[in-house]
């Protein structure tokens, strides 16, 4: 397979189907209910007031092998608590200055991630990921990627057939409760297995991780960002892991440890001093060891005239 052939949103498929074995194991009674693992479908379009999931895509990161298998270095581990970090992530994030555009603009946003073809063996890829996302109404993206090893060698990526990724946010809640209660009412959309209770899915607060994680690979303005955060940090079931961990991007950071998943582990990753947020990475679960699957960082956002536009 080649990268630009690369299945989008893989982690999250495994995930699903180890959410099928599950159900399927488990009492009618309880069957119904399924964890808040989420799924992206392909066929996906954007429609208002926001946009809706689209996978991962090659995003990427400059670590070593090495630094990837060994993220957990130096220093005691944070004593802050889940809700501590993301109530400083808000603060942090209402503190940034807004990110203004307008229709007919696109979102330029840089990634960087190291992810492996096959769930637990083989090599890392590392790749840096640019993406063109429109302003306002448009639905035509782009988005391009190469190998950190090879810095002249971009690759413009097929997306006819992947749903638009998070872009420009406007118009979102600004207040935690409202945040939290309009991602209720706009879930991202999943295929779930037969048996699963939408609604049940839907109304558990974990849910807010998931669709935090994609949000947060587009551009929320501060103040909902700041709510998007004060939200996490109401639901219980989080965790500090211990020492410092490296997103990405390789820079040091405090990692959360979300709820709600089952077969792995999917961590949110802020800057080690103002909490701000620096991305995302998931840990798989095999005979009680954990490996590292993807590393995924937000390194740039802008705004930009055209497509293929580099700030």
């Amino acid at each position: 397979m080649t990268h630009t052939e690369k299945p989008l949103g893989t982690f999250e498929e495994r995930l699903l189907t180890e959410l099928r074995e599950h159900i399927a194991t488990r009492s009618p009674e309880t069957a119904a209910i399924a964890p808040a693992v989420r799924t992206p479908r392909r066929n996906v379009r954007w429609r208002a007031p926001g946009w809706r999931l689209a996978g991962i895509g090659g995003l990427v990161a400059l670590l070593t092998v090495g630094g990837l298998l060994t993220q957990t270095l130096g220093d005691a581990p944070p004593t802050a608590s889940a809700a501590e970090v993301l109530t400083e992530a808000a603060d942090s994030a209402r503190q940034q200055p807004p990110l203004v555009a307008r229709p007919g603009q696109y979102l330029f946003v840089e990634l960087r991630l190291t992810y492996r073809e096959r769930p637990t063996a083989g090599p890392y890829v590392v790749e840096r990921l640019q993406r063109w996302v429109p302003v306002g109404d448009g639905t035509t993206w782009q988005q391009r990627r190469r190998l950190e090893s090879r810095p002249d060698e971009w690759r413009t990526d097929d997306v006819s057939d992947m749903s638009p990724p998070p872009g420009y946010f406007q118009g979102l809640p600004t207040e935690p409760e409202q945040m939290a209660q309009y991602l209720r009412d706009h879930p991202v959309p999943v295929d779930l297995p037969a048996g699963a209770d939408l609604e049940a899915i839907r109304n558990d607060p974990t849910t807010i991780f998931g669709d935090g994680k994609w949000m947060l690979e587009g551009y929320v303005p501060p103040r909902s960002r700041g709510a998007l955060f004060e939200a996490m940090a109401q639901v219980p079931g989080a965790t500090v892991l211990p020492g410092e961990i490296r997103d990405a991007a390789g820079r040091r950071g405090v990692a959360l440890r979300t709820p709600g998943v089952i077969g792995a582990h999917i961590d949110l990753i802020f800057d080690w001093e103002t909490h701000a947020y620096l991305g995302t990475r998931d840990v798989l679960v095999r005979d009680g060891k954990e490996s590292l699957y993807t590393s995924a960082a937000v390194t740039r956002m802008a705004i930009v005239d055209q497509r293929g536009q580099v700030p």
